[in-house]
This record gives structure tokens, sequence and C-alpha cells, in this order.
């Protein structure tokens, strides 16, 4: 329980603190999380879809971006963050966001799977991807929170979202052949506390809607944020 408790504040605290010198321009995500992303560029090695993800033409990138969701369930945590990242630089927000959540559950839900005894150390594919995970997370959510905590009420219909597409573990093992999990008959068990935790979360978002909307506008989060604007993602 403490986990998912914590798994709600960690998000609450980002979008709290997605002001200031963390976001130096809240309309383009700058960030580098080797060795999947690098904003420079933008530099991306993030699996088959990276060139299109890179890509400077908008036709070919929201084309990726439509394969990538007839692969969804073959899609690893850090390919869909990166998604996210450039939706949001592109313009596509709302999007962005939904992907963001997405990727979020994925990184947490392998965090919460993998077996931490045999994780290994720096080089090992376990542990640089949990050290990627914590760092899409710390440094990409600032952002997409910012905007997305703007409207609580649209972000509420992401989560909801979110969270009735991942009541089913994908096959983690067929993601990532080179990690160890713990073992399947634990999955299920695991991926229902994350689910529940998303709850948690929901709950949080709509009991404490007037107050986040109040400590946005006070720590100027509001400000920052609220002239960003959002395209619709072409729906095909």
């Amino acid at each position: 329980m403490r986990i998912w408790l914590q798994f709600c504040f960690v998000i609450l605290a980002f979008a709290h603190l997605a002001v200031g010198q963390s976001v130096s321009d809240p309309a383009r995500i700058e960030v580098y999380i080797t060795p999947y992303y690098n904003s420079e560029g933008p530099v991306i090695e993030a699996g088959r879809f990276s060139r299109g993800l890179a890509a400077s033409s908008e036709p070919e990138f929201v084309e990726t971006i439509l394969k990538m969701k007839h692969s969804w369930s073959e899609l690893r945590f850090p390919e869909m963050y990166v998604a996210a990242v450039r939706l949001y630089d592109l313009g596509f927000r709302n999007e962005s966001t939904y992907w963001f959540y997405s990727a979020q559950y994925r990184g947490r839900l392998f965090g919460s799977l993998v077996d931490q005894e045999k994780m290994g150390s720096m080089g090992a594919s376990s542990f640089e991807l949990m050290q990627a995970a914590n760092a899409f997370q710390q440094l990409v959510g600032p952002y997409i929170n910012g905007y997305a905590f703007g409207d609580i009420d649209r972000l509420v219909q992401f989560v909801e979202r979110v969270q009735k597409e991942n009541k089913t573990v994908p096959d983690l093992e067929k993601l990532y052949p080179d990690v160890t999990f713990k073992r399947k008959s634990e999955w299920d068990a695991g991926n229902q506390s994350l689910n529940e935790g998303l709850t948690k979360f929901l709950s949080i978002l709509k009991d404490q809607k007037t107050s986040l909307k109040k400590t946005r506008i006070e720590n100027g989060t509001e400000a920052k944020f609220s002239k960003l604007t959002n395209k619709e993602f072409p729906a095909r």
C-alpha cells in the first residue's frame, strides 16, 4: 500500500513543482536521458520507431505514432515516454498526456515485477531500464504534468482510460528478454496493486481539484503553462 501512496503523491509533487529552474521553456521539453533521448537534435535511440519519432516532417511523425498505436501491446515504456515527449513538443499535448501516463504505468509495472535480487548494476538491462524509468518520470513529469494539471477533469479522463487499458499484464518476458522478472504467479497481484493505486490517485485528483488549482496559481505554474495550446491528434 505504501508504494502506491508514494506513486500518487510523487505525481502531485511534480505538478506542484512544475515551475522554476527545471522548466525554462514550458513549450519544449529539454532533457537528456541516455541512450534513449536527447532533446538536442533530437537524437533518439529507442527502438524501431526512432527514426520516425525524430522526424522533422509532421506527417511522417504522425504516421509513426499511428504505427506505434497499432503495435501498442508490443511497446516498451522507454519508447512510449519518447513518443510522449515528441507529441508534447509538436503541440499534441493532450495526446502526449495519455502517452505519458501509459508509459508511466508500464514503467512502474516493470519496476514492481522485476526481480530486484537479479537486477544487477550499471550496464545490466534491468538496472539501466529502472534508471531510465526514474529519469523519464523525474525529468519529463514537470513539463507534462505542468500542462495536464491545468485541466483536472480532462486529466481524470486520461488516467481512467489508462487504468481501464491495463487490467491485464503484458508479456513482459517478450518485451524485455534480457530481464529477469518475479514468478508469473505474482504478476497479476502486482498489476492489481498498481491499478488500485490509480484509483487512489483519481480520488485525490477529484477531491483536491480546488486546492490543486489554488496551488498552481500561487506558485506560478498556472501562469507559466496556461498559454500552451493543443493540436488534436488525427483520428484514424
